[in-house]
């Protein structure tokens, strides 16, 4: 089995994510973490871009084979891995991530 190494990232717009959105996709995540007893390192993560137009959630390489429909329903593209600048823990295991916890109750 290949190993993936690649973080998948979902915009929200500011609409989207003010309409309770978020809610719904956190929801998905946390049923899909729940339903594989909690693998390590499955993990979402989020944070304002810089116009504060879009939120970006960002899917862990742990979390991606658990969770490859709601990514490819919300269109997420792969990306080398987000900066931890003005990132937040939303749920999952956060272990050995460098960003903050805030976490996100769906």
């Amino acid at each position: 089995m290949t190993k993936i190494t690649s973080w998948y990232r979902i915009t929200l717009s500011k609409r989207e994510y003010e309409s309770g959105e978020m809610a719904l996709l956190l929801g998905a995540f946390r049923a899909a973490y729940v339903a594989r007893n909690g693998p390590a390192g499955m993990a979402m993560f989020g944070g304002w871009s810089d116009d504060g137009a879009r939120y970006f959630v960002y899917a862990t390489p742990e979390s991606v084979r658990h969770i490859t429909p709601l990514l490819d329903a919300y269109s997420a593209s792969r990306i080398d891995g987000p900066g931890s600048a003005g990132l937040s823990w939303l749920y999952g295991d956060e272990s050995d991530r460098p960003f903050s916890p805030i976490g996100f109750e769906a």
